[in-house]
């Protein structure tokens, strides 16, 4: 369950993706073709179909292996998307071809677009069937965020259809073992860090220390940037205040950058009630890292079609937007009501 920061503030409900127009997302990319290169880089644009099959739609037609064309992260099936993809120049027909999605020429680069390779995504989403006092409920919950941060949970969507992945997990790291394909233990492994993140992050928003900086916190730079440990927290809240940083929550792993003091006693508290250690993780091969817990919200604007309000605004990569919305929305967000907005590099 995740802790909405504006848990106090009523929510307007609604339904998101009743038509794929209603959810929009358009990739920010991280850079663009230098002019020269052995790479092609495309703008696609879809609607229905997911990343995956546009890309073995373009292996197809060119002739060539799905693991020569390069992406930044999965896009969203039931959405219209626009996100960059690579493919050898080479290989590109002087004819045109008719694909079942919109294809425009970017231009050459000198390497191959790689997983993370993006800045964030723009989001514009559109809900229907919300309550009709709707514009006097979104003020205070658009102030009321800007003023403390949005709490960059994982989704529902992460933790599998069943929502059972994170279970599955605990059990492998138990036994040290995961049966599958290496994608399987990708997936279940990284469900258990995620479930263990969000626990995390609640405690943290349900202790009143979400914006708050405590002594041995792991700080990242916003927008990006090296971390670092708070040593004195008085120096650091100032900068937390004017998200400058944000606290770096972990993702468990035997290799993760290990917070200290008051900070690393909240994250054994999680541990020891999951019965894990970290050293657990070396089994599987999962490192560990940190993300960042607390982000400014960007560029938000609600607009209104047709008495619908339409919610535009920019996350990282990584981030989701389903979560953003909860915090309008305040219903029991589901797998089937996030579809696949995972939008990850």
């Amino acid at each position: 369950m995740i802790t909405y920061i504006t848990k106090n503030l009523p929510g307007i409900g609604g339904v998101m993706r009743s038509i794929p127009e209603d959810f929009q997302v358009k990739e920010i990319p991280a850079y663009e073709p230098s002019g020269e290169g052995e790479h092609l880089f495309l703008e696609i644009t879809k609607k229905q179909i997911t990343t995956q099959a546009v890309i073995s739609e373009l292996a197809h037609a060119l002739g060539i292996p799905s693991n020569d064309i390069g992406y930044a992260g999965m896009k969203d099936r039931q959405a219209v998307t626009t996100q960059r993809i690579s493919v050898p120049a080479a290989t590109w027909p002087k004819e045109s071809i008719d694909f079942s999605f919109q294809v425009k020429i970017l231009g050459l680069h000198n390497n191959k677009i790689r997983t993370g390779h993006l800045k964030g995504n723009h989001f514009q989403i559109r809900l229907r069937q919300v309550s009709t006092d709707w514009p006097q409920l979104v003020p205070p919950i658009v102030e009321e965020l800007q003023q403390k941060g949005f709490a960059n949970f994982y989704g529902p969507q992460r933790f599998g259809r069943d929502g059972d992945n994170a279970e599955v997990g605990l059990k492998a790291l138990r036994s040290g073992r995961v049966f599958g394909p290496k994608w399987r233990k990708w997936l279940i492994i990284s469900a258990l860090q995620s479930e263990l993140f969000n626990n995390w992050l609640n405690r943290r928003i349900n202790d009143g220390l979400f914006s708050v900086a405590l002594k041995g916190d792991v700080f990242g730079k916003l927008p990006q940037g090296g971390i670092f440990y708070s040593q004195n927290p008085e120096d650091e809240q100032p900068r937390l205040d004017n998200f400058e940083i944000s606290p770096l929550g972990p993702i468990f792993g035997y290799k993760m950058f290990k917070a200290k003091d008051e900070a690393l006693e909240r994250e054994k508290t999680i541990l020891d009630e999951y019965s894990i250690d970290l050293e657990q993780f070396r089994a599987l091969k999962a490192e560990g890292s940190r993300r960042k817990a607390r982000l400014k919200v960007e560029n938000l604007q609600v607009s209104e079609a047709d008495g619908d309000p339409v919610f535009s605004f920019t996350l990282p990569a990584g981030s989701y937007a389903s979560v953003f919305m909860g915090e309008f929305m305040k219903n029991d967000l589901t797998i089937s009501e996030a579809q696949e907005d995972d939008n990850e590099g």
